[in-house]
């Protein structure tokens, strides 16, 4: 009885701590960048889909990265963005990460 008991808790903590990772990945990430760069912030967007946005799409990302800096800029203006492959090959499959560049004006 006590070990069926353990092996539930266990199964239960692999999966709570699997599901934080993920929303972790779920989030918008804000970085300040130096003053010698050409752009002020660089956002790190969600790069799983939700209803509205799907992260595949410029103009989706864009508006993402746009709104989470509502706050920090008056007049955000997109000035580029990078796409970062995670994906290693034939061992595992993700979604690349989108880093949006933002300059104030």
């Amino acid at each position: 009885m006590k070990a069926a008991l353990a092996t539930i808790l266990f199964s239960l903590g692999l999966i709570s701590a699997a599901g934080a990772r993920d929303g972790a990945r779920d989030t918008v990430l804000i970085e300040q960048v130096s003053a010698t760069s050409s752009y002020d912030y660089a956002v790190h967007v969600r790069n799983t889909y939700v209803i509205g946005y799907n992260p595949e799409v410029r103009e989706d990302r864009q508006r993402m990265a746009l709104k989470a800096l509502r706050g920090h800029c008056r007049a955000a203006r997109v000035v580029g963005e990078n796409k970062i492959n995670t994906e290693i090959w034939g061992i595992t499959s993700r979604f690349p990460d989108y880093i949006v560049l933002v300059k104030c004006s």
